[in-house]
């Protein structure tokens, strides 16, 4: 019998200006923990709205259900980070402040994790069901290089190898620690654009895979109609800290392939919009990411063309 220490989970939330939809989706794990692990939010909002946050999370503060950290510097890959570090459980299941767990969500996962015990799975990614019809949401194909690194768009109906790291996900934490984390977008606040498809490599190149399961459901709410902006005060950055957010992207490409998979992922990538020629996106590129490049090559059991040319996650993705 698996007990409630086994199974102990951190949820993770990153929160950004999100007054609407944070308790919904907070309330919506606790009800999905049912008593087996914490909710951990970092709040990343302007500075304004923090103490919003805080009167909303009240009650499960004082309860011991959610604790609350709030960092200064705009990037969700930098909260999303600390998440992590401040996160107990043995289990990390990331969530944004917008997607309300389903019933069944996590415990699915779980299953999912003794059923492969011993099998080197990183991130395992549950279905998410798109509460609306968004502009961004049609942008989420990574195309990088040769190869897609998948679509949310997509979701499988069976478990099965995926080239991505996609939302909502479950990874241990010791492996979460073992590939370096959130690594150099996060300590260097380039933000959102590039951390996903980073960390749908990243992985691979270090001997784990990414899953998708047809398992449970989680329901993302996102922007606002148009006719709102004005009146809201939206989640999103108008910068990623220092950089553009499509920056990281240039930082991904570099640490995962070098100078040549730069180069080659120039025009795919669309970076023309952050840089004007490639050698400035390169020097960006080696300025912040070079130390966790020189990392990865120590480490990797692939190199990221081996990858590419020859995809262990099958054809269907």
């Amino acid at each position: 019998m698996t007990t409630e220490r086994d199974n102990r989970v951190s949820v993770i939330i990153a929160n950004r200006n999100d007054l609407q939809m944070l308790l919904v989706t907070v309330l919506s794990a606790v009800e999905e923990l049912q008593g087996r692990g914490e909710v951990v939010v970092v709040d990343n909002s302007d500075e304004a709205l923090r103490p919003c946050v805080r009167a909303l999370l009240s009650g499960q503060i004082k309860d011991g259900t959610v604790r609350l950290f709030e960092q200064d510097r705009p990037s969700s890959a930098a909260a999303m980070e600390r998440a992590a570090r401040e996160a107990t459980g043995e289990y990390l299941f990331y969530t944004d402040s917008h997607t309300m767990i389903g019933k069944d969500t996590i415990t699915a996962l779980l299953r999912f994790f003794r059923r492969h015990e011993g099998e080197p799975i990183a991130f395992v990614h549950a279905p998410i069901q798109w509460a609306h019809n968004s502009r961004s949401a049609r942008k989420l194909s990574f195309r990088l290089h040769r190869n897609p690194l998948g679509s949310w768009g997509k979701m499988p109906d069976r478990e099965c190898r995926i080239t991505w790291k996609g939302m909502p996900h479950m990874i241990r934490k010791e492996v979460y620690e073992a590939i370096g984390g959130y690594g150099c977008l996060a300590a260097n606040y380039v933000g959102w654009g590039g951390l996903i498809p980073y960390l749908g490599i990243k992985p691979w190149l270090l001997g784990y895979e990414n899953w998708g399961t047809p398992y449970g459901v989680s329901y993302h709410f996102g922007e606002y109609p148009k006719c709102c902006r004005d009146t809201v005060k939206y989640r999103v950055y108008a910068a990623h800290g220092d950089h553009p957010a499509g920056a990281s992207h240039a930082v991904a490409a570099y640490v995962c392939g070098g100078e040549e998979f730069l180069r080659e992922c120039w025009a795919s990538a669309q970076m023309g919009r952050y840089f004007p020629d490639v050698e400035q996106a390169l020097a960006f590129a080696r300025q912040i990411g070079e130390s966790e490049r020189q990392w990865l090559l120590a480490h990797q059991k692939r190199t990221i063309f081996d990858l590419l040319e020859n995809p262990p996650w099958g054809k269907d993705f």
